[in-house]
Protein backbone atom coordinates (compact mmCIF):
# COMPACT_ATOMS: atom_id res chain seq x y z
CA UNK A 1 0.00 0.00 0.00
CA UNK A 2 1.33 3.42 -1.27
CA UNK A 3 0.64 6.05 1.60
CA UNK A 4 2.17 7.70 4.63
CA UNK A 5 2.71 5.97 7.57
CA UNK A 6 0.17 2.74 8.89
CA UNK A 7 -2.63 4.44 7.33
CA UNK A 8 -1.53 5.24 3.85
CA UNK A 9 -2.87 8.17 2.09
CA UNK A 10 -6.29 9.64 3.72
CA UNK A 11 -7.63 9.88 0.03
CA UNK A 12 -6.23 7.42 -2.09
CA UNK A 13 -6.17 8.30 -5.59
CA UNK A 14 -8.79 5.16 -6.56
CA UNK A 15 -10.52 3.73 -3.64
CA UNK A 16 -10.53 0.06 -4.69
CA UNK A 17 -6.72 0.53 -4.32
CA UNK A 18 -7.55 0.59 -0.92
CA UNK A 19 -10.17 -1.66 0.49
CA UNK A 20 -11.31 -0.46 3.90
CA UNK A 21 -13.42 -3.10 6.33
CA UNK A 22 -16.37 -2.45 7.99
CA UNK A 23 -13.97 -1.89 11.04
CA UNK A 24 -11.93 0.47 9.18
CA UNK A 25 -14.99 2.51 8.13
CA UNK A 26 -15.63 2.81 11.71
CA UNK A 27 -12.83 3.72 12.71
CA UNK A 28 -12.17 6.77 10.66
CA UNK A 29 -16.07 7.94 11.83
CA UNK A 30 -14.66 7.79 15.28
CA UNK A 31 -12.02 9.71 14.54
CA UNK A 32 -14.48 12.31 12.83
CA UNK A 33 -16.37 12.23 15.80
CA UNK A 34 -13.83 12.65 18.16
CA UNK A 35 -12.23 15.50 16.26
CA UNK A 36 -15.45 17.06 16.18
CA UNK A 37 -16.17 16.81 19.48
CA UNK A 38 -12.99 18.60 20.61
CA UNK A 39 -13.39 21.21 18.06
CA UNK A 40 -16.93 21.58 19.85
CA UNK A 41 -14.82 21.72 23.33
CA UNK A 42 -12.24 24.12 22.65
CA UNK A 43 -15.31 26.78 21.36
CA UNK A 44 -17.26 26.47 23.98
CA UNK A 45 -13.95 27.52 26.46
CA UNK A 46 -14.03 30.39 24.18
CA UNK A 47 -17.18 31.08 24.81
CA UNK A 48 -17.43 31.13 28.33
CA UNK A 49 -16.62 34.38 29.09
CA UNK A 50 -18.98 35.89 26.54
CA UNK A 51 -21.58 33.80 27.54
CA UNK A 52 -23.47 36.65 29.30
CA UNK A 53 -23.71 38.52 26.22
CA UNK A 54 -24.78 36.05 24.21
CA UNK A 55 -27.36 35.17 26.90
CA UNK A 56 -28.82 38.74 26.30
CA UNK A 57 -28.84 38.42 22.12
CA UNK A 58 -30.33 35.31 22.06
CA UNK A 59 -33.32 36.79 24.75
CA UNK A 60 -33.78 39.33 22.81
CA UNK A 61 -36.59 38.03 20.73
CA UNK A 62 -38.29 36.86 23.34
CA UNK A 63 -38.49 39.61 25.41
CA UNK A 64 -39.83 41.88 22.87
CA UNK A 65 -42.69 39.41 21.95
CA UNK A 66 -43.43 39.41 25.87
CA UNK A 67 -43.90 42.60 25.92
CA UNK A 68 -45.82 43.56 22.50
CA UNK A 69 -48.33 41.30 23.94
CA UNK A 70 -48.48 42.61 27.53
CA UNK A 71 -46.63 39.56 29.57
CA UNK A 72 -43.82 39.61 32.00
CA UNK A 73 -40.17 40.09 30.43
CA UNK A 74 -38.61 37.94 32.62
CA UNK A 75 -37.85 34.25 33.38
CA UNK A 76 -38.32 31.75 35.77
CA UNK A 77 -35.86 29.59 37.44
CA UNK A 78 -37.37 27.15 39.49
CA UNK A 79 -34.08 25.01 41.21
CA UNK A 80 -31.13 26.19 42.53
CA UNK A 81 -28.78 25.38 40.34
CA UNK A 82 -30.82 26.08 37.03
CA UNK A 83 -28.92 29.61 36.62
CA UNK A 84 -25.58 27.42 36.80
CA UNK A 85 -27.32 25.04 34.73
CA UNK A 86 -28.77 28.02 31.47
CA UNK A 87 -24.96 29.50 31.87
CA UNK A 88 -23.67 26.04 30.56
CA UNK A 89 -26.61 25.93 28.05
CA UNK A 90 -25.62 29.23 26.41
CA UNK A 91 -21.67 27.95 26.32
CA UNK A 92 -23.41 25.02 24.36
CA UNK A 93 -25.52 26.69 21.71
CA UNK A 94 -22.53 29.36 21.00
CA UNK A 95 -19.87 27.05 21.27
CA UNK A 96 -21.98 24.57 18.40
CA UNK A 97 -22.25 27.64 16.23
CA UNK A 98 -18.82 28.90 16.22
CA UNK A 99 -17.63 25.01 15.79
CA UNK A 100 -20.01 24.15 13.34
CA UNK A 101 -17.64 24.99 9.85
CA UNK A 102 -15.07 22.85 11.28
CA UNK A 103 -17.58 19.69 12.12
CA UNK A 104 -19.20 20.14 8.82
CA UNK A 105 -15.75 19.88 7.51
CA UNK A 106 -15.31 16.52 8.90
CA UNK A 107 -18.89 15.13 7.79
CA UNK A 108 -17.61 15.66 4.58
CA UNK A 109 -14.22 14.39 4.88
CA UNK A 110 -15.48 11.33 5.91
CA UNK A 111 -17.85 11.48 3.24
CA UNK A 112 -15.43 11.99 0.40
CA UNK A 113 -12.93 9.39 1.60
CA UNK A 114 -14.61 6.49 -0.06
CA UNK A 115 -14.75 8.71 -3.23
CA UNK A 116 -13.00 8.56 -6.34
CA UNK A 117 -10.64 11.70 -7.57
CA UNK A 118 -13.41 13.24 -9.45
CA UNK A 119 -16.08 13.12 -7.23
CA UNK A 120 -13.95 14.04 -4.65
CA UNK A 121 -13.32 17.26 -6.30
CA UNK A 122 -16.82 17.84 -6.82
CA UNK A 123 -17.60 17.15 -2.95
CA UNK A 124 -14.59 19.67 -1.71
CA UNK A 125 -16.36 22.34 -3.59
CA UNK A 126 -19.75 21.75 -1.76
CA UNK A 127 -18.03 21.96 1.65
CA UNK A 128 -17.75 26.27 1.64
CA UNK A 129 -21.38 26.16 0.14
CA UNK A 130 -21.98 23.94 3.00
CA UNK A 131 -20.65 25.83 5.70
CA UNK A 132 -22.30 29.35 4.42
CA UNK A 133 -26.01 27.73 4.21
CA UNK A 134 -25.71 25.94 7.85
CA UNK A 135 -24.95 29.85 9.44
CA UNK A 136 -27.64 31.33 6.61
CA UNK A 137 -29.64 28.80 8.32
CA UNK A 138 -29.14 30.27 11.90
CA UNK A 139 -29.06 33.59 11.10
CA UNK A 140 -32.65 33.22 9.02
CA UNK A 141 -33.63 31.55 11.88
CA UNK A 142 -32.35 34.08 14.88
CA UNK A 143 -33.62 37.17 12.68
CA UNK A 144 -37.02 35.83 11.02
CA UNK A 145 -38.19 32.41 11.91
CA UNK A 146 -37.70 33.04 15.74
CA UNK A 147 -39.29 36.23 16.36
CA UNK A 148 -42.31 35.22 13.79
CA UNK A 149 -42.45 31.92 15.56
CA UNK A 150 -42.20 32.97 19.52
CA UNK A 151 -45.47 35.78 18.20
CA UNK A 152 -47.68 33.86 16.99
CA UNK A 153 -46.76 31.32 20.33
CA UNK A 154 -47.22 33.52 22.93
CA UNK A 155 -49.82 35.97 21.04
CA UNK A 156 -52.33 32.41 20.85
CA UNK A 157 -51.47 31.98 24.50
CA UNK A 158 -53.16 35.51 25.22
CA UNK A 159 -56.11 34.79 23.01
CA UNK A 160 -58.48 33.95 26.26
CA UNK A 161 -59.50 37.38 27.69
CA UNK A 162 -59.39 37.44 31.50
CA UNK A 163 -63.09 36.91 32.25
CA UNK A 164 -64.78 40.09 34.33
CA UNK A 165 -66.18 37.84 37.07
CA UNK A 166 -68.18 39.69 39.68
CA UNK A 167 -70.26 37.69 41.89
CA UNK A 168 -73.45 37.78 42.15
CA UNK A 169 -75.70 38.52 45.40
CA UNK A 170 -75.86 34.78 46.20
CA UNK A 171 -72.27 34.06 45.48
CA UNK A 172 -71.06 37.28 48.22
CA UNK A 173 -73.67 34.95 50.34
CA UNK A 174 -71.67 31.53 49.33
CA UNK A 175 -68.28 33.73 49.84
CA UNK A 176 -69.22 35.81 53.05
CA UNK A 177 -68.79 39.23 51.36
CA UNK A 178 -71.51 41.62 52.55
CA UNK A 179 -72.40 45.14 50.47
CA UNK A 180 -70.91 48.12 51.61
CA UNK A 181 -73.21 50.76 52.71
CA UNK A 182 -72.41 53.95 50.91
CA UNK A 183 -70.81 57.26 52.38
CA UNK A 184 -73.24 60.04 53.97
CA UNK A 185 -70.91 61.95 52.31
CA UNK A 186 -68.95 62.04 49.04
CA UNK A 187 -65.58 63.54 49.00
CA UNK A 188 -65.20 66.59 45.76
CA UNK A 189 -64.14 65.48 42.95
CA UNK A 190 -60.02 65.38 42.89
CA UNK A 191 -58.07 65.11 39.73
CA UNK A 192 -55.56 62.11 39.73
CA UNK A 193 -51.95 62.68 39.62
CA UNK A 194 -50.26 63.12 36.58
CA UNK A 195 -46.93 60.37 35.87
CA UNK A 196 -45.03 61.67 32.71
CA UNK A 197 -44.95 59.30 30.32
CA UNK A 198 -41.90 58.84 28.16
CA UNK A 199 -40.59 57.06 25.28
CA UNK A 200 -37.61 56.42 27.30
CA UNK A 201 -36.14 56.71 30.60
CA UNK A 202 -34.58 60.31 31.53
CA UNK A 203 -31.03 60.36 32.17
CA UNK A 204 -30.71 62.90 34.81
CA UNK A 205 -33.79 62.18 36.84
CA UNK A 206 -33.62 63.34 39.86
CA UNK A 207 -33.92 61.14 43.38
CA UNK A 208 -37.75 60.59 44.04
CA UNK A 209 -38.93 61.20 39.84
CA UNK A 210 -41.88 58.92 38.57
CA UNK A 211 -42.29 58.36 34.99
CA UNK A 212 -43.52 55.86 32.94
CA UNK A 213 -41.53 53.70 29.80
CA UNK A 214 -43.73 53.46 27.04
CA UNK A 215 -41.16 51.68 25.18
CA UNK A 216 -40.83 48.66 28.42
CA UNK A 217 -44.48 49.50 29.61
CA UNK A 218 -42.48 49.95 33.19
CA UNK A 219 -43.81 52.17 35.71
CA UNK A 220 -40.31 53.30 37.41
CA UNK A 221 -38.92 55.37 40.15
CA UNK A 222 -35.78 57.04 40.65
CA UNK A 223 -34.34 56.20 44.30
CA UNK A 224 -31.21 57.16 46.01
CA UNK A 225 -28.94 53.95 44.84
CA UNK A 226 -30.91 53.49 40.95
CA UNK A 227 -34.01 52.88 39.58
CA UNK A 228 -36.81 50.55 40.61
CA UNK A 229 -39.80 49.34 38.31
CA UNK A 230 -42.71 47.62 38.07
CA UNK A 231 -43.95 45.89 34.47
CA UNK A 232 -47.80 47.49 34.31
CA UNK A 233 -50.30 45.39 32.36
CA UNK A 234 -53.36 46.90 30.23
CA UNK A 235 -56.46 46.16 31.87
CA UNK A 236 -58.42 45.91 29.09
CA UNK A 237 -55.61 43.16 27.92
CA UNK A 238 -55.16 41.04 30.71
CA UNK A 239 -55.41 37.03 29.05
CA UNK A 240 -56.58 34.91 31.32
CA UNK A 241 -53.04 32.25 30.70
CA UNK A 242 -50.10 34.23 31.64
CA UNK A 243 -46.85 33.49 29.85
CA UNK A 244 -44.04 32.90 31.82
CA UNK A 245 -41.32 30.86 30.40
CA UNK A 246 -38.49 28.56 31.79
CA UNK A 247 -35.42 29.68 30.76
CA UNK A 248 -34.50 26.35 30.52
CA UNK A 249 -37.42 25.45 28.33
CA UNK A 250 -36.40 29.11 26.41
CA UNK A 251 -32.72 28.05 25.69
CA UNK A 252 -33.88 24.20 24.65
CA UNK A 253 -36.51 25.61 22.31
CA UNK A 254 -33.83 27.98 20.73
CA UNK A 255 -31.08 25.35 20.50
CA UNK A 256 -33.54 22.58 18.60
CA UNK A 257 -34.58 25.76 16.35
CA UNK A 258 -30.34 26.26 15.55
CA UNK A 259 -29.84 22.64 14.62
CA UNK A 260 -32.94 22.05 12.65
CA UNK A 261 -32.17 25.49 10.26
CA UNK A 262 -28.70 24.27 10.30
CA UNK A 263 -29.39 21.34 8.65
CA UNK A 264 -32.46 22.51 6.81
CA UNK A 265 -30.61 24.65 4.82
CA UNK A 266 -28.06 21.63 3.44
CA UNK A 267 -31.23 20.38 1.35
CA UNK A 268 -29.53 21.62 -2.05
CA UNK A 269 -26.40 20.44 -1.58
CA UNK A 270 -27.74 17.21 -0.63
CA UNK A 271 -29.79 17.24 -3.68
CA UNK A 272 -26.36 18.19 -5.89
CA UNK A 273 -24.32 15.57 -3.86
CA UNK A 274 -26.83 12.91 -5.14
CA UNK A 275 -26.79 13.64 -8.69
CA UNK A 276 -23.36 14.78 -9.12
CA UNK A 277 -21.80 11.20 -7.37
CA UNK A 278 -24.55 9.32 -9.63
CA UNK A 279 -26.00 7.60 -6.52
CA UNK A 280 -29.54 9.20 -7.69
CA UNK A 281 -30.74 10.26 -10.92
CA UNK A 282 -32.36 13.65 -11.64
CA UNK A 283 -34.96 11.82 -13.29
CA UNK A 284 -35.95 9.84 -9.63
CA UNK A 285 -36.15 12.61 -8.09
CA UNK A 286 -38.08 14.81 -10.57
CA UNK A 287 -40.69 11.48 -10.80
CA UNK A 288 -40.97 11.29 -6.92
CA UNK A 289 -40.64 14.78 -6.05
CA UNK A 290 -44.06 14.68 -4.57
CA UNK A 291 -42.64 11.89 -2.03
CA UNK A 292 -39.89 13.49 -1.48
CA UNK A 293 -42.04 17.28 -0.38
CA UNK A 294 -43.71 14.43 1.89
CA UNK A 295 -40.78 13.01 3.45
CA UNK A 296 -39.45 16.89 4.43
CA UNK A 297 -43.00 17.94 5.95
CA UNK A 298 -42.77 14.35 7.74
CA UNK A 299 -39.03 15.12 8.75
CA UNK A 300 -39.48 18.63 9.60
CA UNK A 301 -42.46 17.37 12.31
CA UNK A 302 -39.80 15.31 14.02
CA UNK A 303 -37.19 18.21 14.04
CA UNK A 304 -39.03 20.68 14.77
CA UNK A 305 -40.26 21.70 18.17
CA UNK A 306 -43.83 20.64 18.81
CA UNK A 307 -46.04 23.26 17.44
CA UNK A 308 -47.63 23.74 13.84
CA UNK A 309 -46.03 26.85 13.39
CA UNK A 310 -42.50 26.11 13.96
CA UNK A 311 -43.19 23.13 11.92
CA UNK A 312 -44.47 25.02 8.84
CA UNK A 313 -41.58 27.46 9.38
CA UNK A 314 -39.22 24.56 9.22
CA UNK A 315 -41.28 22.78 6.10
CA UNK A 316 -41.92 25.32 4.13
CA UNK A 317 -38.24 26.77 3.46
CA UNK A 318 -36.93 22.89 3.04
CA UNK A 319 -39.59 22.35 0.34
CA UNK A 320 -37.98 25.76 -1.05
CA UNK A 321 -34.45 24.54 -0.85
CA UNK A 322 -35.69 21.33 -2.40
CA UNK A 323 -36.85 23.37 -5.44
CA UNK A 324 -33.94 25.26 -5.38
CA UNK A 325 -31.48 22.33 -5.69
CA UNK A 326 -32.96 20.65 -8.27
CA UNK A 327 -32.77 23.76 -10.26
CA UNK A 328 -29.23 23.54 -9.90
CA UNK A 329 -28.47 19.61 -10.61
CA UNK A 330 -30.66 20.66 -13.81
CA UNK A 331 -28.47 22.95 -14.83
CA UNK A 332 -25.28 20.91 -14.27
CA UNK A 333 -26.83 18.18 -16.14
CA UNK A 334 -27.33 20.43 -19.02
CA UNK A 335 -23.85 22.01 -18.91
CA UNK A 336 -23.23 18.00 -19.39
CA UNK A 337 -24.81 17.33 -21.89
CA UNK A 338 -23.03 17.47 -25.67
CA UNK A 339 -25.29 19.66 -28.09
CA UNK A 340 -26.54 17.84 -31.43
CA UNK A 341 -23.81 18.12 -33.47
CA UNK A 342 -20.97 17.69 -30.96
CA UNK A 343 -18.18 15.84 -32.25
CA UNK A 344 -17.39 12.68 -29.00
CA UNK A 345 -14.37 13.10 -27.34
Amino acid sequence: MIGAGRRGPRYPEDPNQVRMTLGEHLEELRRCILRSLVAIVLACILCIWPAQYLLEILARPVILALRKHGQPDSFLATSPIEAFLIYVKVVLISGLILSSPYVIHQIWSFVAAGLYPHEREKVTRLVPASIGLFMAGVVFMYMFALVVSLNFLIGFSTWLPMPKARPNAFERLLLGEHDSAPAATQPAAVSPPQVPALPDDPPDAAPGSVWFNLAERKFKLRGADGVYSVQLLRDDKRSLVTTHFKIGDYLTFVLVLTIAFGLAFQVPLVVVFLTRTGLVRLETLRKYRKVVIFAIVVLAGGIAPPDLFSHLLLAGPMVALFEIGLLIASREARKRTPHPGTPAQ
